[in-house]
């Protein structure tokens, strides 16, 4: 069956976000963020629009079973010509550290125009890319969905932040953390990744509304650990850096937060 992904110009129909739900031809919507009674394989759930519906914009046919991409080889190459400049100048427009966005393995994409970070599964191999540019978030055609982890060492607690440039910011927080692709999906490969670093403890950093809190809590679920929902004062996680926030004000805040036990 083909689909098309959502865009700025065409946002979901369902959730109305502008990244990750799909429109298929048929008129059935796969929402990332919105649940129904028809859990998707992948993680979001399927929502009929019914017979006769118009959708925002016609879908583009695409082959559902892409090709398969040797992703480790092209993050090497798309590394090895980005320049000092152009990070430094992404970092500045993002508002985190030349540094934590060397942590996430962020390089500069020629062939997509785009900015790229590599996806890995829970043994930590590179197995997708995700793509970021003005247009939007995508993924390498052939890439399977995985999370982003950074270069900082293991500590029994671990933080669960939302894509890669919230990771990134964790990074500059000093925050041991993972980002899942999405608000709910991921846990199979954190949970893999938290058992072979020995991690004891998750806290789910999400955004304040009912799709993000939701998905927050079914990853949680889904890793295992003792885990804790934590809602950064802000918009998102980089925000909240470029406010002046710290680790210490989390920790004061965790503090207080029930943990749950899966």
């Amino acid at each position: 069956m083909s689909f098309t992904r959502v865009t700025q110009s065409g946002p979901c129909p369902v959730c109305r976000k502008t990244d990750w739900c799909r429109v298929f031809a048929d008129g059935w919507v796969e929402c990332m963020r919105i649940q129904s009674d028809r859990p998707a394989k992948s993680g979001g759930w399927m929502h009929s629009q019914g017979e006769g519906t118009t959708l925002p914009w016609k879908p583009a046919r695409v082959i559902c079973t892409p090709p398969l991409i040797d992703a480790p080889h092209l993050m090497r190459v798309w590394l090895q010509a980005t320049s000092a400049e152009v990070v430094r100048n992404f970092a500045m427009e993002l508002g985190v550290s030349v540094a934590s966005l060397k942590a996430v393995g962020a390089a500069w994409s020629v062939p997509h125009q785009a900015w790229a970070f590599p996806m890995r599964d829970g043994l930590e191999t590179i197995v997708g890319i995700r793509l970021r540019n003005e247009r939007g978030k995508f993924a390498v055609r052939g890439s399977r969905q995985g999370i982003f982890t950074t270069t900082m060492k293991p500590q029994p607690t671990m933080y669960v932040c939302e894509g890669p440039t919230d990771t990134a910011a964790a990074v500059d927080l000093g925050l041991f953390a993972v980002g899942r692709p999405n608000c709910c999906c991921g846990g199979a490969d954190i949970r893999e990744f938290c058992r072979r670093h020995a991690v004891r403890r998750v806290v789910m950093l999400s955004d304040n509304d009912k799709p993000g809190l939701d998905g927050a809590r079914k990853v949680g679920l889904e890793i295992g650990l003792l885990f804790a929902v934590y809602v950064p004062p802000a918009k998102d996680l980089r925000a909240y850096l470029r406010l002046g926030g710290t680790s210490e004000l989390i920790a004061n805040t965790l503090r207080h937060t029930v943990w749950s036990q899966p």
